[in-house]
C-alpha cells in the first residue's frame, strides 16, 4: 500500500514536471517570438526564424509554414519523415486580427514519443503571436516597396516637388526641383521656401533660381500629414517656354504678319481706350486712314512678292515721322491707319502732310523704283464720333474723298457720306453681279500629307468687275457685309460650289469642298436652313461640305457660333477654324466649339523652318489640336522645305502656292490631271 502511494506520488511529480517545463519551453518560445514582432526583417528571414524555433521547441522531426500569400511553403526537416501518424503531425492555422495569414504544420518520425495535448496547445499558443510578426513583416516589406516607388516617382517627375513645414522650412527637395531653381537639395533643406518663391498661393507666380534670375513658375499645393507633422508639399513647374509661346502667339494675333504693325484688332482697341482717357481729358483724338493709290496696279505688274516688300517699306517709314505715343496700324491690304491719342485737327493735317512727304521719295525694290501716292481721311473724337466704329467709318469717309478729289488728305464732314459715289456704285453693281450670274469660282485644292491625295478644294469667289479687272474677295466682301448683301452672296457661293460638287462626283471625282462664311452669315438665323436646302438640291452628302469660319468671327459673338456651328454639326457638315492663331481667341476654348478642324493661318508658314517662335507655335497648335481630335490644316505654304517640315510636325494636310494657287474650275481639272498630287477618286456615286 505504501509502495502504491509512493508510485502515484511519484507520477504526479512526473506529471507537474512536464508541465512545467512545458509552461517554461512556452514562455522561451513567447519570448522568442516577441523578438521577431518586433524586429525589422523581410517576410521570408521571420518565416525562417518562426519555423526554426518552433522547430526546435517542440523537437519536431520536420515543419512546414505555408502563408496566404504565397504558393511556395517554408520547409524545414531534421529527418527524412515521409508520412506521419496522426499522433505524430500537429497543425495549427495562423491568424492576425482575424485574418488567415498562412498554417504551420509539425512532424515527428514514428519511432518518437507522439506529440500530447501540451505540445498542441503550446503550438496554438504561440500561432497567434507567429501570425502577427509574418504579417507585421508583409506590413514592414510593402511600406518599404511603397517608399521605394513614391522616391523614384519624386525623384523622376519634371515637376519639382517640395516639401515644407509650417514654418515655411524646407523638409524636401526632389531633383527636378535641384534643376529648376539650380540649387543642390543640401543647400536649401531647412532654409525658408519664400526665399525661391514669390508667392506660395497656387497659380502662376515668380521663381527665383540660383543668382537671382527669376522665371515664370506655376504652383500647385497639397497638404498631407506624416505622423504628427503637418507638410505643404509644393509642385512647381517652370513654363518660361510656355509663356514665350502665348507671348509669340498674342503678338500674332494682334499684328500683322507682313509689316508686323498692330492690326484693326489691336487698333481698335487702342482707338478706344483714346477715345475714353479724351472724354475725361476733355481732349481730342484724331484717327487718320490712308490708302495707296494704284497698288493693285503693283500686284499685277510685278506680282504679290514686290507689293509685300513695298508694304513692308511703306510700314518702316511711316512710323518714322510718328510720336513713341502714337499707332500706326495695318487694316489689311493697302490700308493703313494712324491713331493720334492727343491731337487737333491741326496736329492731325501736319501729321497727314509729314506722312504723304515720306511717300515722295521713291521705293527701291532691287532693281525697281517705284512711285507711290496715297489718300488721307481724318476723323477727330468727339466731334465726328465717340467710339471706335464709328471714327473708323468716318475716317474712310473722309479718304474716298480725298482720293476722288486727289486733294491728298480731307476732313470728315457730316455731308460727305452722301459723296461716296465709288462705293455706292460698287455696292449696287455687286449687287446686279449676283443677281445675274456675273461672279465665279476659282478652287485651291488641299493635299493630305500623307497620302497624297488632293482631298479638299477651297471655292473663292472671283468678280470680274467691267471697270477695275478681276477683283478679289477682300475687296468687294466688306461692302456686301456692310450694306446686307453678304447673305444673297453666301448663297451664291455655296449654290455655285456645291453645284461644282455635284458635277465633280458625276464625274467620279470624290472632292469635299470649302466655304468661307463671315461673321454676319454666323448671324443669320437662315443659314442653317439655306445650307440643308442646297444640299438636297444638288445631292451632296452634308460629309462633302466644309464650312470654314475665322476665328475672330467666331469670338465675336461665341455663343450664337457656337449654336450655328452645333447645327451644321448635327447635320454632318465639317466644320473648320480659318486663319487659327490671328484672332483674339483663348487656346482652351477650343474644346467647347464643335470644330472638326483647325487651319493655321499663313503669317506662321513664312520662316517655320528657320524661326523658333513659329516653330513652336505650330508644334504646340498641331499637338493641341490632335488632343481634341481636330485635323490641322497649314495654309500658305511656298515651298518644298516648309512642306517637309510641317509633315514631319504631324500636319495633316496642306494648301498654298507650292502646291497650287486657286484656279478656275478648268484648269483645276487640268491641274489634278497632270499634277504628281492626285485626286481621290469615288470607288461608287
Amino acid at each position: 500500500m505504501i509502495d502504491d502511494d509512493a508510485e502515484s506520488q511519484n507520477n504526479e511529480l512526473d506529471s507537474l514536471a512536464a508541465e512545467i517545463v512545458h509552461a517554461y519551453e512556452e514562455l522561451h518560445l513567447l519570448y522568442e517570438l516577441g523578438e521577431v514582432l518586433t524586429s525589422d526583417l523581410s517576410v521570408s528571414q521571420v518565416t525562417d526564424l518562426i519555423v526554426g524555433k518552433i522547430l526546435h521547441a517542440l523537437n519536431a522531426g520536420a515543419a512546414e509554414l505555408g502563408l496566404a500569400s504565397s504558393s511556395e511553403p517554408v520547409r524545414v526537416t531534421r529527418t527524412g519523415v515521409d508520412n506521419a501518424g496522426p499522433d505524430h503531425r500537429l497543425t495549427t492555422t495562423l491568424r492576425s486580427a482575424g485574418e488567415i495569414v498562412g498554417k504551420i504544420s509539425l512532424a515527428r518520425p514514428p519511432h518518437d514519443e507522439p506529440f500530447s495535448s501540451a505540445d498542441g496547445k503550446l503550438l496554438d499558443a504561440v500561432g497567434t503571436l507567429a501570425a502577427n510578426a509574418i504579417r507585421n513583416a508583409q506590413l514592414m516589406q510593402e511600406l518599404r516597396s511603397n517608399e521605394a516607388h513614391l522616391r523614384a516617382v519624386l525623384d523622376n517627375v519634371a515637376e519639382g516637388i517640395i516639401t515644407v513645414e509650417d514654418s515655411h522650412r524646407i523638409a524636401s527637395f526632389n531633383p527636378a526641383a535641384e534643376r529648376i531653381f539650380g540649387h543642390a537639395a543640401a543647400d536649401v533643406i531647412g532654409h525658408d521656401v519664400r526665399l525661391f518663391l514669390d508667392s506660395l498661393r497656387p497659380g502662376e507666380t515668380i521663381g527665383r533660381r540660383s543668382g537671382g534670375q527669376v522665371f515664370p513658375a506655376d504652383l500647385s499645393v497639397g497638404e498631407m500629414r506624416l505622423d504628427a507633422q503637418h507638410l505643404l508639399i509644393f509642385s512647381v513647374r517652370d513654363i518660361s517656354l510656355r509663356k514665350r509661346a502665348e507671348a509669340a502667339l498674342e503678338h500674332q494675333a494682334l499684328h500683322d504678319a507682313l509689316t508686323d504693325l498692330p492690326n484693326r484688332v489691336l487698333l481698335h482697341d487702342r482707338l478706344q481706350q483714346a477715345i475714353r482717357a479724351a472724354e475725361r481729358n476733355r481732349s481730342s483724338v484724331a484717327l487718320l486712314v490712308m490708302d495707296l493709290d494704284r497698288f493693285k496696279e503693283v500686284n499685277d505688274t510685278f506680282g504679290h512678292h514686290t507689293g509685300d516688300l513695298l508694304l513692308e517699306q511703306l510700314g518702316q517709314r511711316l512710323g518714322s515721322v510718328l510720336r513713341s505715343s502714337d499707332t500706326i496700324a495695318r487694316l489689311g491690304g493697302d490700308e493703313f491707319a494712324v491713331l493720334l491719342p492727343t491731337a487737333t485737327f491741326e496736329d492731325a493735317r501736319l501729321i497727314a502732310d509729314r506722312l504723304l512727304q515720306v511717300l515722295e521719295e521713291p521705293f527701291v525694290l532691287g532693281s525697281l523704283q517705284l512711285e507711290i501716292d496715297a489718300s488721307i481721311g481724318i476723323a477727330l473724337s468727339p466731334d465726328h464720333g465717340q467710339d471706335a466704329d464709328t471714327l473708323l467709318r468716318r475716317a474712310d469717309v473722309a479718304m474716298y474723298v480725298a482720293k476722288r478729289n486727289n486733294t491728298g488728305h480731307a476732313l470728315y464732314t457730316a455731308d460727305q457720306d452722301e459723296h461716296s459715289p465709288m462705293r455706292l456704285a460698287m455696292v449696287g453693281e455687286l449687287r446686279r453681279a449676283i443677281d445675274q450670274n456675273e461672279l465665279s469660282l476659282h478652287f485651291q485644292p488641299k493635299v493630305d500629307l500623307e497620302t497624297g491625295e488632293v482631298t479638299c478644294a477651297e471655292a473663292l469667289v472671283r468678280w470680274d468687275h467691267p471697270r477695275h479687272g478681276m477683283l478679289g474677295p477682300d475687296i468687294f466682301i466688306p461692302i456686301a457685309e456692310q450694306t446686307g448683301l453678304i447673305r444673297p452672296l453666301a448663297r451664291w457661293v455655296l449654290d455655285a460650289a456645291l453645284r461644282q460638287c455635284n458635277r465633280w462626283r458625276r464625274d467620279g471625282l470624290d472632292l469635299s469642298v470649302a466655304v468661307n462664311l463671315s461673321m454676319r452669315n454666323l448671324h443669320d438665323p437662315e443659314v442653317v436652313d439655306m445650307i440643308r436646302q442646297l444640299l438636297l438640291r444638288w445631292g451632296i452628302p452634308a460629309s462633302r461640305l466644309v464650312i470654314e469660319i475665322t476665328e475672330s468671327s467666331l469670338m465675336a459673338d461665341a455663343a450664337r457660333a457656337m449654336d450655328v456651328l452645333g447645327r451644321l454639326r448635327a447635320m454632318g457638315v465639317s466644320v473648320s477654324i480659318d486663319d487659327f492663331g490671328t484672332g483674339y481667341s483663348s487656346l482652351a476654348y477650343l474644346k467647347r466649339l464643335p470644330v472638326d478642324e483647325l487651319k493655321i493661318d499663313k503669317s506662321f508658314m513664312a520662316h517655320i523652318a528657320s524661326d523658333d517662335n513659329d516653330a513652336a507655335i505650330v508644334r504646340s497648335t498641331i499637338g493641341l489640336a490632335h488632343d481634341l481630335g481636330l485635323s490641322v490644316v497649314a495654309e500658305g505654304i511656298e515651298d518644298q522645305q516648309t512642306l517637309e517640315f510641317l509633315a514631319k510636325l504631324g500636319c495633316d494636310v496642306a494648301q498654298g502656292y507650292f502646291i497650287s494657287r486657286p484656279l478656275p474650275v478648268v484648269a483645276l481639272g487640268d491641274w489634278l490631271a497632270s499634277a504628281h498630287w492626285h485626286p481621290r477618286y469615288a470607288h461608287a456615286a
